[in-house]
C-alpha cells in the first residue's frame, strides 16, 4: 500500500497538459470540447481520443451491481490479443490519470517517454487489474498526479473512505473515462469496468468523427436530466504545429494559453483557504468576544462600502 494517497484532480486543460508533460509524454495537448458534433472533433484533428467526465451515479451502480456489465456497447475480452493496453482503477481518485494512460498508451507511434515506455513493456501480458495495481504503486505516476494540490488535501487511502462511486448525499462522484479509435472500432476505456468496451466500426478518422457523437449521445441519454459532463480532446501539440507552419498569430495564442495554464496550476498548489482559516483562528485567540464582534461589524461595513462603490463605478461606466 502506498504511503501517500491520491488526491482528486480537476477536469481542466491546465492540469491535464502539465500532467502529460510530467509523465514524459511528448507532443500532445488537451483541449476543451464544448459541442458534441463532427465539426468540433474535426477541428482537433488529429484527434487521438477524448476524456469524458461524468457524474457516476445510480445508473452506473445499477450496472456495476449486475455483473459490472457495460451501460452501452460490448466487452472485448480478447483485447490483449490485439495489443490493447487497459488498466483497471484499483485506487480511489486515480481515474483522471488512468483515463489519460488508457488512451495515450494506445496511440501508435506516440512518444510517451522512457519511463512510460518501460512501464508499458513491464505490464505487457498483465490483465487490467494487475496493470492498474502497477499504476497505483508507481512513484512517478502518483507524484505527477498529486502535484496539483497542497499536501493538506491529499487523501489517506488507509483511512475509511466513502464508496468510490458515491458520496455522503448518495450523489455520484465524478469519474473520467476515455474514448478512442483502435483498430477501426470505437473503444470505451473505463477503469471501473472489467474490460475495454467496443462500440461502432470506424475505418477512418473521418468516420470516427461521424460516429463518436452518437456513442456519446447514447451514454449521456442514460442519465436523464443530468447536465454535468465535460469533454477534453487529445490532439498534437498545437504550439509546435503553428511553429511548423509559421502561423505567428497561432503561436501567440498558444503561448498566452500556456502562461494562463501556468498561473492556474501555481494557484492550485497553494492552500489559500487553509491559510485564511488559520489567520482567522490566530486573530480570534487574541480577541475578546466584544472585540471579535467589533471586528466583524467593521469588516461587514467595509464590504458593503466596497460593493456600493463597485455598483456606482459600474453605473458611471454605463452612462459614458
Amino acid at each position: 500500500m502506498a504511503e501517500q494517497g491520491w488526491n482528486t484532480i480537476d477536469s481542466d486543460t491546465a492540469v491535464f497538459n502539465e500532467l502529460a508533460k510530467k509523465l514524459g509524454i511528448q507532443n500532445v495537448q488537451f483541449e476543451d470540447i464544448y459541442s458534441i458534433d463532427k465539426d468540433s472533433f474535426e477541428s482537433l484533428s488529429p484527434l487521438y481520443g477524448i476524456i469524458f467526465l461524468f457524474k457516476y451515479g445510480r445508473v452506473d451502480r445499477m450496472h456495476a451491481e449486475d455483473g459490472n456489465r457495460p451501460i452501452d456497447g460490448e466487452y472485448d475480452k480478447q483485447y490483449q490479443d490485439k495489443g490493447i493496453f487497459f488498466a483497471n482503477q484499483t485506487i480511489q481518485n486515480a481515474c483522471g490519470t488512468q483515463a489519460i494512460l488508457n488512451v495515450l498508451l494506445n496511440v501508435p507511434g506516440l512518444n510517451v517517454g522512457d519511463e512510460l515506455s518501460n512501464f508499458k513493456s513491464f505490464v505487457e501480458g498483465f490483465d487490467g487489474e494487475m496493470s492498474g495495481s502497477t499504476i497505483s504503486n508507481s512513484e512517478l505516476i502518483r507524484a505527477a498526479h498529486n502535484s496539483f494540490s497542497p499536501p493538506a488535501l491529499f487523501v489517506d487511502e488507509d483511512k475509511n473512505q466513502p464508496p468510490p462511486d458515491q458520496d455522503d448525499k448518495d450523489d455520484g462522484l465524478f469519474h473520467f473515462i476515455g474514448y478512442m479509435n483502435i483498430h477501426g472500432r470505437i473503444y470505451e476505456l473505463d477503469g471501473l469496468k472489467s474490460f475495454p468496451i467496443v462500440h461502432e466500426t470506424c475505418n477512418s478518422q473521418d468516420e470516427f468523427f461521424d460516429k463518436l457523437p452518437n456513442v456519446l449521445g447514447r451514454r449521456i441519454a442514460k442519465y436523464g436530466n443530468e447536465l454535468r459532463f465535460t469533454l477534453l480532446g487529445i490532439t498534437r501539440d498545437r504550439l509546435e504545429y503553428f511553429k511548423e507552419i509559421g502561423d505567428n498569430h497561432g503561436i501567440e495564442q498558444e503561448l498566452s494559453k500556456r502562461e494562463a495554464w501556468k498561473k492556474e496550476n501555481e494557484s492550485r498548489r497553494h492552500d489559500h483557504l487553509g491559510l485564511l482559516v488559520q489567520l482567522v483562528k490566530e486573530i480570534g485567540k487574541s480577541k475578546s468576544d466584544e472585540e471579535w464582534n467589533s471586528l466583524l461589524d467593521k469588516a461587514k461595513k467595509k464590504g458593503q462600502e466596497r460593493l456600493f462603490d463597485n455598483i456606482k463605478k459600474s453605473q458611471q461606466f454605463k452612462d459614458q
